[in-house]
């Protein structure tokens, strides 16, 4: 019994010491580029019209055809776009980590 608990000492002293075991050092690790934005870069034009006019779409903005995607760099660490649709909406689209598009936009005034 003695060694079971000498054991279960030593145990939670390198548990002690150890900053993963703690979260201290994971929080403070730079994470690695984001999978999603290398598999978006992959796409051939097509395709990555495809994925944005999802997204759009997925965010209840309208657009029925993309017709136009600049690559705006980075804001914030997130890749970003700039998204143009048929109707002349235009949209702004950001790459959170995990494959999360966020969309923000102007869309076109459906007044005559």
């Amino acid at each position: 019994m003695k060694l079971l608990t000498a054991m279960m000492g030593c145990a939670l002293l390198a548990a002690c010491n150890d900053p993963a075991a703690t979260g201290n050092g994971a929080a403070s690790a730079p994470l690695g580029p984001d999978p999603v934005e290398a598999q978006i870069a992959k796409l051939n034009p097509t395709q990555q019209r495809t994925a944005f006019f999802r997204a759009i779409n997925d965010a209840d903005y309208d657009c029925q055809n993309v017709v136009n995607v600049v690559s705006k760099g980075r804001v914030d660490g997130k890749p970003v776009w700039a998204v143009e649709c048929n109707a002349g909406a235009q949209y702004v689209i950001a790459l959170e980590r995990g494959g999360i598009f966020k969309v923000s936009g102007v869309p076109k005034s459906l007044r005559r």
